[in-house]
């Protein structure tokens, strides 16, 4: 036992495992020991009872309070420091030892000068020995081989073998590089001499560092067989109170970091941490990005509208005045948000102006949208429920065509997303989420005015909270929460706001005041039935357009059976879910617009998508409709995504692309011949005052831009549906 002679020291660190370190003690006592020892136990528990027990039970042992949960390793240094034997015998508590091992460990040692470390075989509850125990050194290619999905998909690949030492007979002496952590026995000597066990490794990892310093002094590293200790595999760490994930992988990342540098690390960890569900991610979105990407140099759309946002932040980066305001909408005394002509005006300084530009940009706006659905609705729903939204939303025709139309509209689904998330986590009482839901409220106000049915939604959610005496709704009222969300409303409303200051509250008082006043006719026109016979009849043939482009482009009765059945499985399921109510409102709010526009749409994609994504998932989960639920979501991503390329093959072929506008520009530029020049447009769309602005921008990027004043020489355009007509 413990004196001035004492061989060895066994060191227990203990973290809520009280039962089985006692079991593991009495297992030491009972093992007989002919060698003098001494048990430490280290308590990480900070609220454990051990002392009591300890002092009752083993009055021999050592008991050492930690100052609290420090970790394995920091556990294992501070018994080191009151131990008195030669040798160190770390040990697990969720062990028991067999008769002699520990003898046969110092025995072992003792005869082999050249080895600084020795541990035990590992059985199994059913006195088995664990397939793999013990390796070869651990380098980022053996990493990736063993630590990631590859090894699931080729368990016996030669480099996962050799590492793992799988042809190992686990009746023989065995050098190794590493010894499992669970069990082992080093000389003090050397413990010292390597600095003991490198706390930064809290827990996982810190024996394949501690036998690598361990070997660069030029000592071995054994495991003996007849020495033995049952082990019950990760009692203690089912028990832990923190994210033994996250764990594992700060000590891997800082395991490879410190070996081999910074890049490895990175390259393990990328390989490590992706499954079969980030596999699918990762082609879903490559998919995404092929079907956004095809054929864009030729076809990317480019009209008058898109033009005028070029044209404003081209101008904001030559003069260095910023716009307060964006394009007019509809109403040609409201304006949309300038924050567009500030995002666009990055990508084209960054890209020297080149056109292409806004619509990579759009692309990978909605590329982020896809994995902002994915994560927002994988914990929303579940991991599955993501995989299906984002497949779906990386597939559908109408999202696809508008991903790749550089416009204020493009980031509205992104912003969508986020606020139903924030909602969520609100809701689930993370006060500090409602600053986020007004920040892009009044983004999404920015990117399109209609957008703000968005907030009549959110208002209403607020309402039913106050009336219900929800938790969540009373939290607004802390003051930081308050003083946040008045940041988080003028972040993107300042300069709106400024712009109101000199034009009379337009964009903001009166603009609310007019919706008033509109939600009133509405309702008027909804008691005289002249709604039915003008709104309805105006809406419902577009409405039908845009659900057979958004959920099945092949055929539009399809596209409705499968919109309208998820929608009502939906309603049900989600009736008293702030995410049906939020689709109603806006679903209302397009109704009540009576305006057939393509810019009022995209705030609809992320609901139409998590409507069918859980229909079928529901069909996916019933046992015996699995492969139809699975089939149906296939087809439907195969369908669109064929349909798709087969739109962008054969829609343009008589049609005016963006390849032809540049070729257009091109030639206004040379009948110029380098002089000053108006650029006049003909045609049934010159009433609009924007219809030439997309040349505007293309004649100046190529060189000679069109002059605002009067000039002799004038360029004619006509663009018709399959032509571009030029004259001087």
């Amino acid at each position: 036992m413990r004196g001035k002679n004492t061989q060895v020291s066994i060191i227990i660190v203990n973290y809520r495992v009280e039962k089985e370190l006692i079991a593991c003690i009495c297992s030491i006592v009972n093992s007989k020991l002919r060698v003098s020892y001494e048990i430490i136990i280290v308590d990480n528990d900070g609220e454990s009872g051990l002392k009591k027990i300890i002092r009752e039970t083993f009055p021999k042992v050592k008991y050492i309070k930690s100052p609290g949960n420090i970790g394995y390793g920091a556990g294992n240094n501070l018994g080191a420091r009151y131990a008195k034997g030669d040798f160190l015998f770390f040990l697990n508590p969720d062990t028991e030892i067999f008769k002699g091992t520990i003898d046969l460990l110092v025995n072992f040692l003792e005869k082999n000068i050249n080895t600084a470390i020795v541990a035990p075989l590992f059985l199994d509850e059913n006195n088995s020995p664990y397939p793999l125990q013990g390796s070869k050194r651990l380098t980022p290619l053996r990493g990736i081989f063993t630590l990631s999905f590859l090894y699931k998909l080729l368990p016996n690949n030669i480099i996962a073998r050799e590492y793992l030492l799988s042809d190992w007979n686990k009746k023989d002496i065995k050098e190794v590089d590493v010894v499992p952590g669970t069990a082992f026995m080093i000389r003090k000597n050397i413990f010292a001499a390597v600095e003991g066990f490198d706390e930064k490794f809290f827990l996982y990892f810190e024996e394949f560092d501690i036998c690598n310093r361990v070997k660069k002094l030029g000592y071995k590293v054994y495991i003996l067989p007849d020495a033995k200790v049952k082990h019950l595999w990760e009692v203690s760490t089912k028990k832990a109170k923190f994210d033994i994930k996250k764990v594992f992988q700060k000590s891997r990342f800082y395991y490879f970091k410190k070996y081999y540098g910074l890049f490895p690390a990175f390259m393990v960890e990328v390989f490590t941490r992706l499954n079969k569900i980030h596999l699918l991610l990762g082609f879903i979105l490559a998919f995404g990005a092929f079907l956004r990407l095809y054929r864009l140099q030729e076809l990317m759309p480019f009209i008058g509208d898109q033009g005028w946002f070029y044209l404003s932040s081209r101008d904001m980066l030559l003069t260095g005045e910023v716009p307060l305001v964006g394009i007019t909408s509809s109403h040609t005394w409201l304006h949309q948000g300038a924050l567009w002509t500030y995002i666009l005006g990055i990508v084209l300084w960054l890209f020297k102006f080149n056109p292409l530009s806004g619509a990579y940009l759009s692309i990978f706006i909605d590329l982020l949208a896809i994995f902002i659905l994915y994560k927002a609705t994988s914990e929303m729903f579940s991991k599955q429920f993501g995989v299906i939204a984002s497949g779906l939303y990386a597939t559908s025709p109408l999202i696809i065509f508008s991903s790749r139309f550089a416009y204020h509209t493009s980031p509205i689904p992104l912003f969508t997303i986020l606020f139903i998330y924030f909602v969520y986590k609100w809701i689930k009482g993370r006060d500090i989420y409602f600053p986020l839901i007004i920040f892009i409220i009044f983004v999404l106000y920015n990117l399109e005015l209609a957008t703000f049915s968005i907030a009549i939604a959110f208002f209403g959610i607020i309402v039913y909270g106050f009336w219900k005496k929800k938790i969540w709704v009373k939290n607004i009222f802390q003051r930081k929460i308050i003083l946040l969300s008045i940041v988080a409303f003028l972040v993107p409303m300042t300069p709106m706001l400024i712009y109101d200051f000199g034009h009379g509250f337009v964009q903001t008082v009166v603009f609310v005041g007019w919706i008033i006043y509109q939600i009133a006719m509405f309702l008027a026109d909804i008691a005289t039935l002249s709604f039915v016979n003008h709104g309805i009849n105006l809406m419902i043939p577009f409405i039908y357009k845009n659900i057979q482009e958004l959920i099945f482009l092949p055929d539009g009765k399809i596209s409705l059976i499968l919109f309208l059945s998820s929608l009502l499985y939906f309603l049900w399921e989600l009736r008293n879910n702030a995410i049906g109510f939020i689709f109603l409102v806006i679903s209302v709010g397009l109704m009540f617009n009576k305006t057939p526009s393509s810019a009022y749409v995209p705030i609809f994609f992320p609901f139409v998508i998590i409507i069918q994504s859980l229909l079928i998932l529901r069909i996916i989960n019933k046992s015996k409709l699995f492969y139809l639920g699975l089939f149906l979501f296939i087809v439907i991503i195969f369908f669109n995504a064929y349909s798709t390329i087969n739109f962008f093959n054969q829609n343009f072929r008589n049609k005016v692309t963006f390849s032809d506008r540049v070729s257009a520009a091109k030639e206004i530029v040379s009948l110029s011949d380098a002089r000053k020049y108006n650029l006049i447009g003909r045609g049934w769309l010159n009433d609009y005052k924007n219809y030439i602005m997309n040349y505007e921008y293309l004649t100046w990027w190529l060189g000679n831009a069109p002059s605002k004043n009067k000039k002799n020489v004038k360029i004619y355009i006509t663009e018709k549906a399959d032509r571009i007509i030029i004259s001087r």
